[in-house]
C-alpha cells in the first residue's frame, strides 16, 4: 500500500456494510474498494430475494458482471472478503435476523447506505419503506461502537423545489413519522388517490422520499459521524472498472436506448439547459473520499456532486453527440430509423408526440391485429409517455447547485489519491465521454459489438426509407386537412 494514499490508509482493516451493493453504483463501489483498498478487512452486502432468486443465488451471480473482470484478473481471492447479509430495505428493521444484526453491530466500522429504488413513479408505500429503512439503519448504526463514518447517498435533486440548492439540509415536504403513520393507516388505492396532494410541487415520489430521508439523517443521525453525497444524473463509467460500463436502462440512459432503437422519436428538453451528468465511477470515488474525510474529522458535510462549473455540457450538445454516435453504431435490435426531435414548448411537444408516437403506435397495432397478433404498441407507448414525463422534468428545469464542499474535498486529497480516486470533471472531454458511453451501453446492455453486419445495414436502410415515406405521408394528410378547413370556412 502506498504511504501517500490517505484514502487507502483510512480503509485499511475497516469492515464496511453496504446497502444497495447489487445496484449500479453499489457494484462500482464494491469493485473499487476491493481493487484499490486491498487491506480492507471485510465488506458486508445487504441483499434480498428478487425475480424468483434467493439472496444466496443473487450473491453468487453478483461477480459475473463485467465490472468485476479487472478485479478478478488481478486477484480473485479478494472476492472472499465480501459476505452476504440476508435482508430487505422494504422490510421492518431491514429484514435482518437477530444474528446478522449482532454481527453488524459488533464488526462494522463504516456504513455506506446506497440502496434506493430509482423508479420515479414508485408507490408512496414503497417510498415509505425506503424512508423507514433509513430510519432503522440509523438506529442500528447508533449501536455500532466502532463506527467511524456513515455515508448516505442521496440525489442532487432531493430538494429540487428550490432553484438554488446549497450543500445543507432543507426542511422536508413532511416528516418521516407522518409519512409512516399515513401509510399504515390507509390502503393502497387511497394512497394512490392522494399522492398528487402529498407531492404538491414535488415532481415525483423518488425525490419526495429522498428529501424525507435526508431529514432523518439530519435528526436521528445528528450524533453519528454522518456525511451525505448528492450525485446528479448518474450514467456510464468514464474509465473504471470498464470504459462506458452500465448495467441498467433506468433514467436518461433508458431514454437514450429507447431513442437508439427507434422507439422514442420526440423528447421535451431545454437545449441550452445544463446537463448535470456524472460518471458512476466518479460518484463512487467521491463517496469513498467523503467517507475518508468524515472518518478523519468531526464535521458533518454534504456534497453536491454535479460536475464542474468550468466544464459543463448542455442537453442540446449531449443529444447531438449521442445522435451522431448512435447513427454510427446502430443496433441490430433497432425497430425503426433513429430520428429524434427535441422540443422545448410543452404544447408543441404534445402535438409532436401525437404524430410521432401515438399515431404510429395505432398504425402498428392495426398491422399486428391484421396479422393475428395482440395489440401492444399503444399500451407500451402509454407507459413510455409516463416514463418520459418523469425523467424529462430534470431536462427542462434549471438549478444552481452549490459545490464548494466538493471542491474543498478534492483540494484536501493527496496527488496520489487524486489519481486513484479521481472525481474532478474539470478536464473531462464530454465528446469522447459520450461516445464511449454510447459504445459501452451498446456492448454491456445490448451485448452487441460495434461492427454491423450487412444484413443489419440493409435493415437500417429500409427503416430510413420507410420512416421518411411515412413522414411525408403524414405531412401530406395534415396539409390536405388544413386546406379542407380553409375551403370550408
Amino acid at each position: 500500500m502506498s504511504s501517500n494514499s490517505q484514502i487507502r490508509h483510512f480503509f485499511k482493516n475497516q469492515t464496511i456494510f453496504i446497502t444497495g451493493g447489487s445496484g449500479f453504483l453499489g457494484k462500482v463501489l464494491l469493485e473499487k474498494l476491493l481493487r484499490e483498498c486491498e487491506e480492507i478487512k471485510k465488506i458486508y452486502v445487504l441483499m434480498r430475494s428478487k425475480k424468483n432468486k434467493t439472496p444466496t443465488q443473487r450473491f453468487s451471480e453478483l461477480f459475473n458482471y463485467a465490472c468485476f473482470d479487472v478485479l478478478k484478473s488481478k486477484d480473485e481471492n479478494l472476492l472472499r472478503k465480501v459476505f452476504l447479509i440476508n435482508g430487505d430495505c422494504l422490510q421492518p428493521r431491514l429484514g435482518l435476523s437477530e444474528q446478522d444484526a449482532n454481527i453488524l453491530v459488533q464488526e462494522v466500522t463504516c456504513v455506506i447506505h446506497a440502496a434506493a429504488n430509482v423508479k420515479f413513479d414508485q408507490p408512496v408505500k414503497e417510498v415509505a419503506c425506503n424512508v423507514r429503512a433509513t430510519r432503522d439503519l440509523l438506529e442500528l448504526a447508533k449501536k455500532m461502537t466502532n463506527l467511524k463514518v456513515f455515508v448516505f447517498v442521496s440525489t442532487a435533486y432531493s430538494n429540487c423545489v428550490h432553484a438554488d440548492i446549497k450543500e445543507q439540509f432543507y426542511e422536508p415536504p413532511m416528516k418521516a413519522k407522518q409519512l409512516l403513520q399515513l401509510v399504515d393507516a390507509l390502503d393502497d388505492d387511497t394512497l394512490k388517490a392522494i399522492t398528487p396532494q402529498l407531492l404538491k410541487t414535488w415532481p415525483n415520489t423518488y425525490v419526495f422520499g429522498k428529501s424525507i430521508a435526508e431529514d432523518l439523517i439530519n435528526t436521528i443521525g445528528k450524533d453519528l459521524p454522518i456525511t451525505v453525497v448528492r450525485p446528479a444524473i448518474i450514467i456510464s463509467s468514464i474509465s473504471e472498472p470498464r470504459i462506458g460500463w452500465h448495467d441498467n436502462f433506468y433514467g436518461i440512459i433508458g431514454v437514450c436506448m429507447g431513442t437508439s432503437l427507434g422507439i422514442i422519436r420526440v423528447i421535451n428538453l431545454k437545449k441550452n439547459g445544463i446537463a448535470p451528468l456524472v460518471p458512476v465511477d466518479y460518484v463512487s470515488n467521491c463517496v469513498l473520499a467523503a467517507a475518508w474525510q468524515r472518518g478523519t474529522c468531526d464535521v458533518t458535510t454534504i456534497y453536491n456532486f454535479v460536475g464542474h462549473k468550468n466544464n459543463q455540457i448542455t442537453w442540446g450538445r449531449f443529444i447531438k453527440n449521442s445522435e451522431a454516435n448512435y447513427l454510427e453504431c446502430a443496433l441490430r435490435k433497432a425497430v425503426w430509423h433513429f430520428s429524434l426531435t427535441t422540443v422545448e414548448n410543452k404544447v408543441w411537444y404534445k402535438i409532436c408526440t401525437f404524430f410521432l408516437h401515438t399515431l404510429p403506435a395505432y398504425i402498428a397495432d392495426f398491422v399486428l391485429v391484421c396479422l393475428g397478433k395482440p395489440a401492444l404498441v399503444v399500451k407500451n407507448y402509454g407507459r413510455l409517455d409516463r416514463l418520459l414525463s418523469a425523467v424529462l422534468y430534470f431536462c427542462t428545469g434549471s438549478w444552481n447547485f452549490e459545490d464548494h464542499n466538493v471542491m474543498e474535498l478534492w483540494n484536501a486529497m493527496t496527488d496520489e489519491d487524486k489519481t486513484l480516486f479521481c472525481f474532478n470533471m474539470e478536464r473531462v472531454d464530454h465528446d469522447i465521454y459520450i461516445r464511449n458511453s454510447v459504445i459501452g451501453t451498446r456492448l454491456y446492455l445490448f451485448k452487441e459489438t460495434r461492427e454491423n453486419s450487412k444484413r443489419t445495414k440493409l435493415k437500417l436502410k429500409m427503416f430510413f426509407v420507410a420512416h421518411y415515406t411515412l413522414l411525408a405521408f403524414l405531412w401530406y394528410i395534415l396539409y390536405k386537412f388544413v386546406m379542407f378547413l380553409i375551403e370550408l370556412f
